[in-house]
């Protein structure tokens, strides 16, 4: 999967995951905090993106996860096995 469809998808998965946000006000620069999450929503966002995308977010790594970007990095650097 290419980048801009990469970032498509984490924006539209977002914007499925989080109450009253559409996805056209989304972008990779989107902070959590900025789209209501506060920690404990952030986790469990991640929880299900780790289900949704096939990855593994690497516990000292999801500390450092603050964006839509971010993800979008990680998910690019992190690909499911056999996806690489």
């Amino acid at each position: 999967m290419d980048t801009a469809e990469l970032e498509a998808k984490v924006i539209e998965f977002i914007a499925s995951k989080v109450d009253n946000v559409d996805a056209s006000t989304i972008t990779t620069a989107s902070k959590f905090d900025e789209l209501g999450l506060d920690s404990m929503d952030t986790i469990q966002l991640l929880f299900d993106a780790e289900d949704t995308f096939g990855v593994t977010f690497d516990g000292e790594e999801v500390k450092t996860l603050r964006s839509v970007g971010d993800i979008i990095d990680y998910i690019s650097k992190h690909p499911p096995e056999g996806k690489a």
